[in-house]
């Protein structure tokens, strides 16, 4: 077994929002084994070639050529390279308060193993940065906090999308809806440009968003509201007009409903 590893000591007299412990590229053989007790690193790893088998809370899975896993911080990681068929993967293990934020964020708290994802590219990145002898310690954490979140933003467009979206005419309306929200929206509009009828529309987006697009539509114009009534002092009459309700009336009336506070209300709250 081979491993080509680059390494960084900790300095207890800063504290880094983004840490690089470890990172490298690892030619395993059959008795490569690793097992960490509640591990305080979140660890990046992508499978050049050959398989293994992960165990991560209550999980099994095995990784395979072009796969990614996330092996947590706060948890206990056992991973082992195939005896016929081991690993050659590259890697990296960090830590820092940004990582929790942005696995939070990015919804992947919860996400061990993504299957055929090619970022083998950023990973190689993410290693010639560590390997950078130009650089500072500084320096190379915060190119490398640009490349870990760019890997995660992959991973969330890859592995949350498609799990969310199952329709595609759904999303296609949806999207007109978010860009078009302060225009004159019926039913016809939308059916008109996913060409279906009035009821297969409302059907499809109802089937993938569990709301009508009517109900949609009221709560982008309510999100909206909320913005102009924060961040402009546009009066609650045009907030109204701009957003296509009746009057100011049926406005503040339907603000409240959803909201519990009249705009005026939530304007001064806020």
């Amino acid at each position: 077994m081979y491993e080509d590893i680059v390494s960084f000591t900790e300095d207890s007299r800063k504290h880094y929002p983004f840490y690089i412990q470890m990172a490298g590229i690892s030619y395993c053989d059959a008795t490569y084994k690793i097992d960490r007790k509640n591990s305080d690193i979140y660890c990046f790893e992508y499978i050049i070639k050959g398989e293994g088998t992960i165990k991560i809370n209550g999980q099994e899975f095995i990784a395979r050529s072009g796969d990614i896993y996330i092996l947590p911080r706060g948890c206990d990681h056992l991973y082992m390279s195939d005896v016929n068929d081991p690993w050659t993967k590259i890697w990296f293990n960090i830590k820092g308060p940004v990582i929790d934020n942005l696995m939070q964020a990015y919804k992947l708290n919860n996400i061990y193993h993504i299957k055929n994802l090619d970022l083998k590219e950023l990973f190689y990145e993410m290693f010639a940065t560590v390997k950078e002898t130009n650089k500072n310690m500084e320096q190379i954490f915060q190119k490398t906090s640009i490349i870990f979140h760019e890997i995660l933003l992959k991973i969330y467009s890859y592995v949350e999308i498609p799990q969310t979206i199952n329709n595609e005419t759904a999303l296609q309306l949806k999207e007109y809806i978010d860009t078009n929200v302060e225009s004159n929206l019926s039913i016809k509009t939308l059916a008109n440009y996913v060409f279906r009828s009035p009821s297969q529309t409302i059907r499809i987006f109802k089937k993938e968003y569990e709301v009508t697009p009517y109900e949609y539509i009221l709560s982008k114009r309510i999100e909206t509201a909320k913005l102009l009534l924060i961040n402009t002092n546009m009066p609650i009459k045009l907030i109204a007009l701009k957003l296509k309700f009746a009057d100011e009336h049926y406005f503040s009336n339907y603000f409240k409903l959803k909201t519990g506070s009249a705009p005026s209300s939530f304007r001064k709250n806020k």
